[in-house]
């Protein structure tokens, strides 16, 4: 048995065709029409559609360096080898105090030192005098001497025995007892003056020492005030380098919040222009699902069997369906009336 397929359209309702029709128009703009007229008059009827339409694309933007940026920037190149002046005026204050160490150290063995008695230490405290006196000591003897061997030769031509043998005994004892005197004066003379020159080289030797000894101590304060000295100017350095690098870290992340919310302003710009350009795209989709919800036309396909033709019923139905129609028409032509 043969069938027969039927196919039946439903449009949508002409209200939402001509919604479909605008967004269509308005997304890919007219067809077949021109942007203007032969005459170069623009066309009326042209729309040039949004996807044809040239968009600006939301580029990104980078925020640049701020500022308090530029100046750390500046203070770092600024700070690069600042310290070192004072890391060279430290080593040359060490090395100051270095040899005033080895000064101090030679100054306190000096003092130290053991007194040893010298012709040269002694002699340039010898009294320069003692000679004078010496001699004139000597001849003090002598004058004596002479006195007292008169008075033996007076006594001996008193008692008749001058030039006797007894008298010789005499005079010679006299002359060993005057060179015996002499040479006592002339030892002690001598003894005395070294002993006073001794005595002075060993009393300027102490106070040599002593001066030393100060002198010494003071070297010794000395360099431990360079010493420190040279400490506080390295530590100057380096503090001064710390605080460089503070300060170019606080100039830093004051900066950088800067340029972080002046790169979020400029994220913000972008985002604002790209909702710009997206915004017709969204009306129209928005539209789109509007009339999505609308009842819509479709299509039903059906298929029945079909009876084989009888030629005398299919002449029949004709003439039937022939008066119906006729029928019909006298009918709306009564309405005319």
């Amino acid at each position: 048995m043969a069938t027969q397929t039927s196919y039946q359209t439903q449009l949508p309702p002409e209200y939402v065709q001509e919604r479909q029709k605008d967004l269509l128009l308005t997304l890919f703009g007219s067809q077949g029409e021109e942007p203007t007229l032969p005459d170069g008059t623009p066309n009326p009827n042209y729309v040039q559609g949004l996807i044809n339409t040239p968009r600006d694309i939301a580029k990104q933007s980078v925020a640049g360096f701020t500022q308090p940026q530029q100046d750390a920037f500046a203070l770092a190149g600024q700070g690069i080898g600042a310290f070192q002046p004072y890391v060279t005026q430290a080593g040359q204050t060490a090395i100051g105090a270095g040899q005033t160490a080895n000064l101090a150290g030679q100054t306190l063995a000096g003092a130290q030192q053991q007194f040893v008695p010298t012709t040269q230490n002694i002699d340039q405290f010898r009294d320069p005098y003692q000679q004078f006196v010496t001699q004139e000591a000597l001849k003090e003897i002598d004058k004596q001497g002479a006195m007292a061997q008169s008075n033996l030769a007076s006594q001996a031509q008193k008692a008749g025995a001058f030039g006797g043998a007894r008298f010789g005994v005499q005079e010679a004892e006299l002359q060993k007892n005057l060179g015996d005197i002499k040479s006592r004066r002339i030892f002690e003379d001598a003894s005395r003056n070294y002993q006073q020159a001794l005595a002075g080289a060993q009393a300027a030797q102490e106070a040599q020492q002593r001066r030393q000894l100060s002198a010494g101590q003071q070297l010794s304060g000395l360099t431990g005030q360079l010493g420190n000295l040279a400490r506080t100017q390295g530590g100057i350095g380096q503090l001064g380098q710390q605080m460089l690098g503070q300060d170019i870290s606080t100039l830093l992340g004051v900066g950088g919040q800067q340029q972080q919310l002046l790169q979020a302003g400029l994220e913000a710009q972008r985002q604002n222009f790209a909702a710009q350009q997206q915004e017709p795209f969204q009306r129209i989709s928005f539209g789109t699902d509007v009339l999505a919800g609308l009842p819509f036309g479709g299509q039903t396909i059906s298929q029945m069997p079909v009876t084989p033709a009888n030629p005398f019923l299919q002449f029949a139905g004709g003439i039937g369906s022939l008066a119906t129609g006729i029928g019909s028409l006298m009918t709306g032509f009564g309405d005319l009336r």
